[in-house]
């Protein structure tokens, strides 16, 4: 089942019987809107799961709440259902409330038939959120009242009243939109998500749905060749503002530095900048494109708010270590693409990766392409999938004929305390060790943010020790 044919809005709701769908944090969000907007409403909430979050709601609401085990035990009288992002179209409860002839839609899609004239959004297999975080930093650099929010961060419907709202898009809230944002910006597109959307066809048009409602600005990242590809499939006649290669935001170079560039005007030096890596880079550009839709640019006060720029949590972010080796945490490298992506920008330094997580089966093609023409320093494999990856990792370097004294070294961790003191063996001073693991941390870890947490845990609690017993770095 798919969503209401068409939008709704708060208003809409108005008299009717809705039931709340999930009880997390959107859901909270959505609940505090309709008890404040639509007082006419009858609320109720259902979830899955009589856990933690149905705990916390009980203590912040008297909507009743209802746990569903199976379809049938879906509650009768439903007229409208505000699902929440983590339900995936194949849940039973889809099926239950499409026979019950309740109608379906999501707090994304109601914000955003109230709001969508003054927001800019963000969507992408990779890079939304650092993309999300840099607009809203130029924007308040430039005087423009904003306020960001959305798929990691605080939901739409918490946040306070603002000219303009950065909204961070996941593919399943993409998927519920009926309307398009004033600016929609497009990082990247490649396999992703596929047990939530079913194949990866499904995948590329929710999340481009963000495009699919008339949006006044589409900021495009020209780099990204899949994403070009499956834009033009959908929406060959959508107008667009690319950024890449010969387009008006670009990289170029001067005097042998890379630097942002606006057609001939240099904006900063890439090395100036506090996001590490050039895809971090292309983010950047794309956060220029769209602070481009909205307001005047001022070069002076976009280069110091440039500089200014701290990177969010989890995404190529430096732990700080006395040893002269660089940690740094990129938990949030949840496939391989982004495995792929943070080595390709760590190149020029000697690199010792903790890699694996839960294998998704997610295609792994651009990480082969990476390893195999620049091998790193080392690969550690972290449980569960890191093991089954180093193997990958051999048999792509046999098939491409790699010396074998040009191959990393590949070793298996038990943990992330193990993985790291093996990473502290090998590095020495000015190497590069990053959590990078291209792959989801459940079944060993709460989230991302805990796998963080024990890597810098790690980092902190460990001994430097036998540097001096690192083999030369490979030749890559």
């Amino acid at each position: 089942m798919r969503f209401a044919e068409h939008g709704l809005t708060p208003a809409d709701l108005a008299g009717l019987r809705v039931a709340i769908v999930g009880v997390g944090r959107e859901g909270h969000a959505v609940a505090k809107m309709l008890l404040r907007d639509v007082p006419s409403a009858t609320l109720l909430a259902i979830d899955q799961v009589d856990g933690d979050h149905a705990a916390a709601w009980r203590e912040a609401f008297d909507i009743p709440l209802h746990t569903v085990s199976g379809e049938h035990d879906l509650p009768a009288g439903i007229d409208i259902a505000v699902v929440s992002p983590g339900v995936a179209p194949a849940n039973p409860l889809f099926g239950a409330l499409e026979a019950a002839g309740a109608r379906v839609t999501s707090g994304t899609d109601l914000f955003f038939s109230l709001h969508h004239s003054r927001i800019i959004g963000v969507t992408g297999s990779k890079g939304k959120s650092t993309t999300s975080a840099v607009i809203h930093h130029l924007l308040r650099a430039h005087g423009v009242d904003a306020v960001l929010g959305g798929n990691v961060g605080v939901p739409l419907w918490d946040l306070p009243e603002a000219s303009w709202v950065v909204a961070e898009v996941s593919s399943y809230q993409a998927s519920t939109l009926h309307y398009s944002p004033h600016t929609a910006v497009l990082t990247a597109l490649f396999e992703e998500h596929i047990d939530w959307h079913g194949s990866f066809d499904q995948y590329a048009t929710d999340k481009l749905n963000l495009v699919g409602h008339g949006p006044r600005h589409v900021v495009v990242n020209t780099t990204q060749q899949t994403l070009l590809a499956e834009l033009q499939k959908r929406y060959p006649s959508l107008p667009r503002h690319n950024v890449g290669e010969g387009q008006p935001w670009h990289i170029a170079q001067r005097d042998g530095q890379a630097v942002l560039a606006h057609h001939d005007r240099e904006i900063v030096r890439l090395d100036q900048l506090s996001v590490v890596g050039e895809h971090n880079a292309w983010n950047v550009l794309l956060a220029l494109g769209a602070l481009e839709s909205v307001t005047t640019i001022d070069y002076a006060v976009t280069a110091e708010a440039l500089a200014s720029f701290r990177p969010l949590p989890h995404r190529m972010e430096p732990v700080p270590d006395a040893s002269g080796v660089r940690f740094i945490n990129d938990s949030l490298s949840t496939n391989p693409p982004a495995l792929a992506a943070a080595l390709r920008s760590l190149r020029s330094a000697g690199v010792i990766a903790l890699v694996g997580g839960r294998d998704r089966g997610v295609d792994d093609g651009p990480l082969r392409e990476e390893l195999v023409a620049h091998p790193p320093t080392a690969l550690i494999g972290l449980p569960d999938s890191g093991p089954a990856l180093l193997e990958k990792v051999r048999t792509w370097l046999l098939d491409a004929g790699i010396d074998e004294g040009h191959w990393p070294q590949l070793v298996e961790a038990a943990d992330m305390a193990d993985a790291v003191s093996t990473a502290r063996s090998i590095a020495r001073p000015g190497d590069v060790v990053v959590l990078s693991p291209g792959a989801p941390s459940f079944g060993r870890y709460r989230d991302y943010q805990e796998r963080a947490e024990d890597f810098i845990r790690a980092v902190h609690a460990s001994t430097p020790h036998g540097l001096e017993e690192r083999t030369p770095p490979h030749d890559a």
